[in-house]
């Protein structure tokens, strides 16, 4: 029966709950003994999140509580502290007030702030011309990326590169003399607004529908100065934002400070270069984000003399004009590479360079990367090449037999390899000898150590919790000072803790001190309280090794309990697999699965079905080529799996939630095993690849998840043929909908760029069509996601309904 009125407001209050008490710490760093966080919250009356600041000291950790947070205001969008923490740079975007008026929307400046005597002191404020580039790329989890030279005088960032000017066939021609200075319109510019390429960047996808091509700049914090560096791939852009180089992730090489490498230190700046169509292998730019294998090297480029014109107090003329070098490839074999970090310097001017890498690459949205390693002259700012070193290898399978045997397991699983998007900003111990990083081990993500010497692997050990075995764990940061670590479960939002340095080294558990608990934060001012009650449920992870399939690999389940259930009440089930399908479910506090769990009192079970991150490269691809069967029998064998062992869930009500490719799953599995999943929730799931292939921004999807790894021609691109349709439909689950009885919740958002709404359009009108219950969720201002505050919220309030009533 459906839900009453009443538990209408039971439901909304336990799910403020559940997003109340989570922690998602999105920036943390140590210095001078001031641990920072910055935690995202979010707050429903605004429909947004709101960003709190705690700045903890060390000394105060054996304390019971925190001091009181701050709130950032909306209009910082980055804060960039110096590596000795003397100085902070903060990005502003604030309005513009015009001859005494109040600013009008819209019209807004980029300012960068400089905060000095450990960021107590303002003094200087730069404004960055719209005349030199656009928007500044605060992405700091792919594109963008900020970096403080040694002497900490200068900053580099990425910023959109400015488009020519246009204009329309009928504005009335600007003289000569009328043209404002440093005008670059050019000759073909009249009617090219709407051109691609000269008004209109070509952009990189689902959430970077703004980012078309990044540049690089340096701002010297003493002077003001700002400028372009212009010795990078594609030189300066200026004409056309199609083909060429997108740039990022850039970070300044270590320098010396000391007076005897004044004049000799070389000053350089390394950096990561996309494929934007000036390399061969994207003739048509593709989706990013989740998208790891998109061509991309790194580069170096010296800004010796960039910095010297910089840093110039005078403005006649008399100011260095000679030009850096021209940059240089650092992995030109290399198709992926990316995540460059420096160890410290060395008293003989030495630095190592490690970076993730994958030479050949891969046609998967993920993979498995490296670690290779450069020895870096910080005298003469450049790398040997000849230095190059495979720290860490990539893994095939996890085994007993390979390079790593006598690597820890965790639970029973071998190294699997490295699986992760990014190398901390902060990875090296003080000596250099350790790299630290976060990696997924099957459905654990785990902090590891890396010898940069020996390349031997080692979990960091450390506890915030008295039951931490299968908990998710990672290091967000490490300094001299000590080592930054979190640790969450499906149960338990996270805790960060402080390690020593000592401790770190040493793996001792007990020498891991957990900050207080941070508190909730309410989400809405609607009557319901925070709650800082962890949530009320259970958790293991289940092992199997399914007979099926070509290559015979660990398949994982996490089935999450709700507290307090009694074996005389047996349980609903929601079978969710992840999206993807190259990413993971870890053991980590997810608001949205803890809700269902601990107040819907459903049975969750997540399925990491081979395709899944962090369980070997062999068991990743054996996927491309077989979804829509491999993933699906993955599915059902966990779920028989877990009914067998858990006699506590209820065979008979067995359901199916997913986003995504776990909504593409959701289809599958209700239409080819309608008998034992009796309702689906599903969001913005591919149902039709036919008729996505050519709609979305990752085409290289369809192909290689349906004829597998090589299939897809990455330096050129072409519509589908007949026959390649046909195995397109055959492989999505609008081929077996003629089959589907269970009740279908379908949620969608209508600026998804990924998998377009006309997907789950289809499937929803199809089951309309046949009279089988269905409900459309339509979220017009949300993308693929369906992450906006509001919108969030309600989708998942309306998932438990919708189980409620149908399960």
């Amino acid at each position: 029966m459906p839900a009453t009125a009443s538990s209408v407001q039971d439901d909304a209050a336990a799910f403020n709950a559940a997003i109340s008490r989570s922690v998602d710490i999105t920036d943390a760093y140590l210095r001078n003994g001031i641990l920072t966080l910055t935690r995202s919250a979010r707050d429903v009356d605004s429909n947004s999140r709101r960003r709190l600041l705690y700045n903890i000291p060390i000394t105060s950790l054996g304390s019971s509580v925190l001091t009181p947070p701050t709130e950032i205001p909306t209009k910082v969008k980055a804060r960039i502290p110096s590596p000795s923490g003397n100085k902070v740079a903060i990005l502003v975007e604030e309005p513009i007030a015009k001859n005494g008026e109040d600013a009008r929307p819209g019209d807004t400046r980029t300012t960068l702030e400089i905060w000095a005597d450990n960021g107590h002191s303002l003094t200087s404020r730069i404004v960055l011309s719209k005349d030199l580039h656009g928007k500044l790329s605060t992405d700091v989890a792919w594109f963008g990326g900020f970096s403080w030279n040694a002497e900490e005088t200068a900053l580099v960032y990425a910023a959109e590169a400015k488009l020519s000017k246009t204009a329309s066939f009928f504005d009335e021609k600007k003289k000569d003399d009328e043209k404002p200075k440093g005008d670059n319109e050019r000759a073909d510019s009249t009617g090219g607004q709407f051109t691609l390429g000269v008004g209109k960047g070509e952009d990189w996808g689902e959430k970077y529908t703004g980012t078309s091509r990044l540049a690089l700049f340096c701002a010297n914090v003493e002077t003001g100065k700002v400028d372009i560096i212009s010795n990078v791939p594609g030189g300066v852009l200026e004409e056309n934002s199609e083909g060429g180089y997108t740039l990022g992730q850039p970070v300044f090489t270590p320098c010396g400070k000391s007076v005897v490498y004044v004049g000799s230190c070389g000053k350089s700046v390394v950096y990561v270069g996309w494929d934007a169509g000036g390399g061969g292998s994207m003739p048509r730019r593709l989706g990013s984000i989740y998208c790891y294998q998109r061509p991309a090297k790194l580069y170096s480029s010296s800004v010796t003399q960039l910095l010297e014109r910089l840093s110039s107090t005078k403005d006649d003329g008399s100011a260095n004009e000679k030009d850096d070098e021209d940059f240089a490839c650092l992995t030109p074999d290399d198709s992926l590479a990316r995540s460059p970090r420096f160890s410290p310097k060395t008293p003989d001017g030495t630095s190592k360079l490690v970076y993730l890498c994958n030479t050949p690459g891969f046609d998967t949205h993920g993979g498995c990367m490296e670690l290779h390693s450069l020895d870096w002259d910080v005298i003469a700012g450049s790398a040997d090449i000849n230095t190059r070193r495979i720290l860490v290898k990539e893994v095939r399978l996890p085994s007993d037999n390979d390079a790593y045997a006598q690597t820890e397991k965790i639970g029973d699983m071998s190294f699997p390899g490295i699986f992760t998007n990014q190398l901390p900003t902060d990875c090296f111990s003080e000596d250099g000898e350790m790299v630290y990083m976060t990696t997924q081990w099957g459905s654990i993500s785990k902090a590891i150590q890396i010898s940069v010497e020996a390349g031997t692997i080692e979990p960091l050990k450390f506890a915030l919790s008295s039951e931490s075995g299968e908990a998710s764990q990672a290091i967000l940061g490490i300094t001299k000072e000590g080592a930054i670590v979190a640790q969450s479960d499906p149960g338990r939002p996270m805790t960060v803790g402080f390690m020593s340095p000592n401790a770190v080294r040493g793996g001792d558990k007990a020498t891991c001190v957990s900050l207080p608990r941070i508190l909730a934060a309410a989400a809405t001012s609607a009557g319901f309280s925070a709650s800082d009650v962890d949530a009320g449920l259970t958790y293991q992870v289940i092992n199997m090794r399914p007979s099926h399939g070509k290559v015979k690999a660990p398949v994982q389940g996490i089935l999450l309990i709700p507290d307090n259930s009694s074996p005389d009440q047996k349980l609903p089930l929601i079978v969710v697999p992840h999206g993807g399908p190259h990413s993971c479910t870890s053991t980590g506090y997810v608001p949205s699965y803890a809700y269902l769990c601990s107040h819907g009192k459903y049975a969750i079970l997540h399925v990491n079905y081979r395709g899944s991150s962090g369980f070997g490269q062999d068991a990743l691809e054996s996927l491309a080529g077989t979804a829509g069967d491999l993933d699906v029998k993955d599915c059902v064998h966990a779920t028989e799996h877990a009914l067998d062992l858990f006699p506590i869930i209820d065979p008979d009500r067995v359901g199916f939630c997913g986003g995504s490719h776990g909504g593409y799953l959701a289809g599958h599995c209700t239409g080819q095993y309608p008998e034992l999943f009796k309702v689906a929730a599903m969001r913005n799931p591919v149902t039709n690849i036919a008729t996505m292939t050519t709609a979305t921004d990752i085409v290289d999807w369809c192909a290689i998840e349906t004829f597998g790894v090589g299939s897809y021609d990455w330096k050129k691109y072409r519509g589908p043929d007949r026959e390649e349709l046909g195995a397109m439909w055959d492989a999505s689950p609008i081929a077996h909908i003629k089959n589907v009885k269970a009740p279908t919740l379908v949620a969608l958002g209508m600026s998804d760029r990924r998998v377009p709404p006309s997907q789950g359009l289809e499937y929803y009108h199809s089951l309309r069509s046949k009279r089988i219950a269905t409900k459309l969720l339509v979220y017009e201002h949300d993308d693929h996601a369906i992450d906006r505050v509001v919108s969030e919220a309600d989708h998942w309030i309306n998932i438990k309904r919708w189980f409620d009533e149908h399960l």
